[in-house]
Parts: C-alpha cells; structure tokens; sequence
C-alpha cells in the first residue's frame, strides 16, 4: 500500500511540473522531529499547477544525535484555502523516503573492547498534516507546517517552519 501511495504520488507531482506553472515557490527551511528529538534543516520547492491545488518536494538533513543522521525526501500535495488577502491554510497528503544512518562505535570497557558496526535504515512512508502561507510583500512566504510522519517501526510528528522566494 505504501509503494502504491509513493508512487501515485511522484505521478501526481510529474504532472503537476508539465503542467502549466503558475506560482512557484524556493525557500528553505527549519525541521524537528518531535519523538526522535533531532533538529534540521532543508529546502523545498513549491508549484501550483491550479488556484487552489499545489505540489510541494523537499527534502531535509537532521543534524546528528547519539551517532545517527537522518534525511528524509518528500512529495506532497497541498490543497490552499485563502483566508485572508495574505493567509493560506493548507491540509496536505504525500509521500516520504527517510533514511537513516548510524556510526560506527567502539566502547572499552573494563579492558574489552566492543565494536558495533554501523547501520543504515530506509523507510518509505506517508505524510498527513497540515500548514500556513503567510505572505510577505509580493515575493516572500513565511510557512508552518506540523505533520505525522507514517512509516514502519518509525513514526513521529514532524515541525517546519521556513521562508521561501515567489516566482
């Protein structure tokens, strides 16, 4: 069901891109994930291919915790209500790719020496949630997102908030 969802998903989003582009949309952004307790950083793009209806990808590095890094990449899409002449609230629905990976170790103790090799992880899952446009002047976009993250052995809610360049 997952694979389906994702690659439903990156259909939706390739014809959201041959579509005519309307508005579109560069920034960046700050990311938490709340369960694993790791800040980041990444960047999205945003495209809407009608007047209320808008692809969105990113993709985001959370910094390192406890020897594990994290990188999840994303397709989602966005369903825009105006609320004011400079608010947009959006649900979104999509698709994600997490992938995870751990150093190696090596602990002394009492005079033995273990070693644990590294370990990597990857996950495809679904993202539901949702976010707010607020729009500064004609080019700039302050954004919030919260979304829960659903993904086998690894869920948890995701916080953004970043600013992106109008087009």
């Amino acid at each position: 069901m997952k694979k389906i969802l994702f690659v439903l998903m990156m259909v939706a989003a390739a014809v959201a891109a041959k579509a005519e582009i309307g508005e579109w949309a560069l920034g960046g952004q700050f990311v938490y994930a709340c369960k694993s307790e790791m800040p980041g950083v990444g960047i999205h793009f945003k495209s809407n291919y009608s007047h209320a209806w808008r692809s969105t990808l990113s993709a985001n590095y959370y910094f390192k915790k406890h020897g594990v890094t994290r990188y999840d990449l994303n397709v989602e899409q966005n369903y825009l209500f105006e609320v004011g002449e400079k608010v947009r609230l959006y649900p979104l629905v999509g698709a994600t790719f997490a992938y995870w990976h751990m150093d190696d170790i090596d602990i002394d103790v009492a005079g033995t020496h273990f070693g644990v090799d590294g370990d990597d992880q990857a996950r495809f899952g679904a993202n539901v949630g949702a976010g707010i446009d607020y729009l500064i002047g004609d080019h700039l976009i302050l954004n919030g997102e919260v979304k829960y993250q659903f993904m086998k052995d690894a869920r948890q809610v995701l916080l953004g908030v970043g600013v992106a360049y109008r087009f």
